[in-house]
């Protein structure tokens, strides 16, 4: 390889700021297998613009809308492009002017040509590291493969990336075999376990549930407690009706006994309306999902109402630490409507996608949600690992 793959060693202070997070849900071998598919990506985003032919059209500088003009790109997809050009500005490879985080001050240039993309090596080194990754790699790859489509608006990313074949490496993906997304729902799974009434029985709401491994991931964590006798419900909800009845499923046989129930819920619709009834969960777990929620400061609120006075609700989230960041599993996501069309707030919701912990604290105050945490200390721990991305929101509704 021309660059080698030779990420700095683990900077072991950021474990004193994990908090009430277990320290064992972090090793060498993990940390080297998310630094692998960072790089990974910022490879992609080589290929890609190779693949779209942008040298002409960033030649000379421009912002973002200037070169989707020159390359005869999508306006609609523009989301997409303008994270392509920031990891390449990240990478090196593109010089970046202008405020971070927004796209009409930043214009980009080239200083030098583009070198050729070392995938297929680093795709070998990456599963020599820890083969459990290969779903990480497969759903990049897909959506490398659908990318230049996507903002040539000759497809949107739903077509592209949720045809019947494509499903597989979703539910691949989101699962807890999977460590580079298991972390997300292990997070998030210590967080709520943390918040769940000490004594007697209680009941969990979780919203967005998917294909049940964040369900999985807190009740696991319930096992070991000793507590999962103590679920009086476990309210699992998903729009998707298949997601939702394959989990439902799988939770069933996995923990016999569990007073599940399942239902459809729309975090962007009225919950009365959707059957569920104010004030009536001590715990709402919501991972990977209200990022996406169209009006995020009404999700909060319709979430809040849900809770029981003093109930927590804990939102495991990918974060973003620095303003105009990109992230890898970004190629995936900025391709996909629902995560780009959302409604900005200057100060709760800058920008689509991922949050920074400063937004989600602002989002959650806003909603009246009290002992705001973010686990583990973000905040901290970026300035010894700018890469730490995933995270759990924690806040509660006020105590009667």
């Amino acid at each position: 390889m021309l660059v080698p793959f030779a990420p700095a060693p683990r900077d072991v202070a950021a474990d004193a700021l994990l908090g009430e997070v277990p320290r064992e849900l972090f090793s060498d071998r993990l940390y080297e297998a998310c630094e692998l598919v960072e790089r990974y990506v910022s490879e992609q985003a080589v290929d890609l613009a190779q693949r779209l032919d942008l040298a002409g059209a960033i030649a000379g500088g421009g912002t973002v809308a200037e070169i989707a003009a020159r390359g005869a790109l999508s306006e609609e997809e523009r989301p997409a492009l303008l994270w392509l050009l920031r990891r390449l500005a990240e990478s090196g490879h593109l010089q970046r002017v202008g405020g971070a985080g927004s796209e009409h001050s930043e214009r980009f240039s080239a200083p030098r040509e583009l070198p050729a993309a070392e995938l297929a090596e680093l795709r070998e080194i990456g599963l020599a590291i820890d083969p459990a990754i290969r779903p990480t790699l497969a759903i990049l790859d897909a959506a490398a493969e659908a990318f230049p489509a996507v903002v040539a608006g000759r497809s949107t990313g739903e077509q592209a990336l949720f045809s019947g074949a494509k499903m597989q490496l979703w539910l691949d993906y989101f699962h807890n075999a999977n460590p580079i997304y298991a972390l997300n729902n292990r997070i998030a799974a210590a967080a709520a376990a943390n918040r769940i009434p000490e004594r007697g029985s209680f009941r969990i709401l979780e919203v967005g549930a998917g294909a049940g491994s964040a369900a999985e991931a807190l009740l696991d964590e319930l096992a070991a407690r000793g507590r999962l006798a103590d679920v009086a419900e476990y309210r699992l909800t998903e729009p998707n009706g298949l997601l939702r009845r394959r989990a439902s499923r799988a939770l069933a046989t996995r923990f016999p006994g569990l007073p599940l129930v399942d239902q459809a819920f729309d975090i962007d619709l009225d919950a009365a309306g959707q059957g569920l009834e104010p004030a009536s969960f001590d715990l709402a777990l919501a991972v990977n999902v209200l990022h996406i929620a169209r009006d995020l400061g009404a999700a909060l609120e319709r979430i809040r109402t849900l809770l029981v006075p003093g109930g927590w609700l804990v939102a495991g989230e990918c974060l973003r630490l620095f303003p105009g960041q990109t992230i890898a599993v970004e190629l995936v996501f900025q391709q996909l409507r629902s995560f780009t069309r959302v409604e900005l707030d200057p100060e709760l919701r800058p920008e689509h996608g991922f949050l920074s912990p400063e937004s989600w604290r602002r989002a959650f105050a806003a909603a009246a949600l009290s002992a705001v945490a973010v686990v583990p200390e973000l905040e901290r721990i970026r300035s010894y690992y700018p890469r730490f991305f995933t995270g759990a929101i924690c806040g509660r509704r006020a105590p009667a």
